[in-house]
């Protein structure tokens, strides 16, 4: 693979790299020209932990690429073509789904389908009205999040969550990868359109990895990552990419909005639910964000955190996924992605992505 460096980005490509011989397991930062520029260690990583835990109980698996970069995926189907007007169904009564949910109609051109109104409680201003855990809360149904994804490492462990930005981005946060080596990456797998392990609609594998050059493992700044699939996903009306926001510089753009946090997330790495989460928080203006005990001294202009209240938290196993807002009827839009939880029971810290919209722009050419 090659590893390049611009003056904000690591990129690792590993298209047509196949295996040309054993690579060293260390850390990404450490394969580009000035190892003096990798940021600092974090005092707690717990999927660099995880992994390396998996790693000795499973050394074989590492003995060679468990797949080569240059052929496609074994699942991988020709682009789904485009939805001739006549076929595509716009009326709201016909797009009510499995579980009796409506949702937005397909075409290539959404993004950002969802449920038109917020789930479960439709008077969301009623902050009272809202219960769930997304550490043992409340249980997607079905498809109704088509743009999460999942990742799953080559000894089978889920370690991190991630957004369908494109039919081939990957939106996700940079811990989740920057610490695994180029021999790691190469055996994560991208689980597309699931709600449960048995409901995968299709993967993809890594052809190449964007961290944000400026990723700070010690204070989570810059959080954030590209992945571009080895083959475009077919969209459907169980696999299509979010809406992003416009970029701004404003951090309390957000505030006192109402949101929908997602991930399969609990509070142990190795053991996450059985369903995609799903958990209703308020956000919160910067000013209380920095006074927050747990994540306050992270905060920066370009994160963004929930509220506490109602007991609406994120988990170890959600870092990466998304939070979204209802932008219009049947749209959700990314405003975060998950980074710094403490555990399952505090205020979680977000990377704001309308700070980093021109850096998302720029790296999904």
């Amino acid at each position: 693979p090659k590893v390049t460096r611009t003056n904000d980005a690591v990129i690792i490509d590993f298209e047509g790299s196949g295996y040309a011989g054993p690579i060293q397991k260390k850390n990404v930062y450490e394969e580009i020209a000035n190892p003096a520029l990798a940021p600092p260690q974090p005092f707690f990583h717990p999927y660099a932990m995880m992994f390396q835990k998996q790693q000795q109980q499973h050394p074989m698996v590492y003995y060679g690429w468990p797949y080569f970069f240059s052929q496609p995926s074994p699942n991988v189907r020709a682009a789904a073509p485009a939805l001739p007007a006549s076929t595509r169904q716009d009326a709201e009564e016909e797009e009510v789904d499995e579980n009796g949910v409506k949702q937005a109609p397909v075409t290539n051109a959404t993004c950002g389908r969802g449920p038109l109104r917020f789930p479960g409680h439709h008077h969301h201003d009623d902050r009272t009205a809202i219960s769930e855990r997304i550490a043992n809360g409340e249980n997607a149904k079905k498809n109704i999040w088509p743009f999460v994804v999942n990742l799953k490492n080559s000894v089978g462990a889920y370690f991190c969550s991630g957004t369908l930005v494109s039919d081939s981005k990957v939106l996700l946060a940079a811990q989740c990868l920057e610490q695994l080596s180029l021999l790691d990456m190469s055996g994560v797998t991208v689980l597309i359109g699931q709600t449960s392990p048995t409901s995968v609609q299709m993967t993809r594998r890594i052809n190449k990895v964007i961290l944000h050059s400026q990723y700070n493992a010690a204070n989570y700044a810059n959080d954030i990552a590209i992945l571009t699939l080895d083959s475009p996903v077919i969209v459907s009306r169980s696999v299509s990419p979010v809406c992003l926001p416009p970029a701004s510089a404003d951090s309390d753009q957000y505030a006192d909005k109402r949101a929908i946090l997602l991930g399969w997330g609990s509070s142990a790495v190795t053991a996450p639910n059985s369903a995609l989460q799903q958990g209703k928080v308020d956000m919160l203006a910067t000013a209380e964000c920095k006074s927050d005990a747990d994540i306050g001294r992270f905060v920066t202009d370009s994160n963004i955190c929930v509220s506490p209240t109602d007991e609406v938290y994120s988990c170890i196993g959600d870092v990466g996924g998304p939070v979204v807002i209802l932008t219009g009827r049947g749209t959700w839009t990314q405003i975060g992605i998950n980074s710094y939880t403490k555990d399952c029971e505090t205020v979680g810290l977000k990377t704001r992505v309308s700070a980093y919209r021109a850096w998302i722009d720029l790296y999904m050419q």
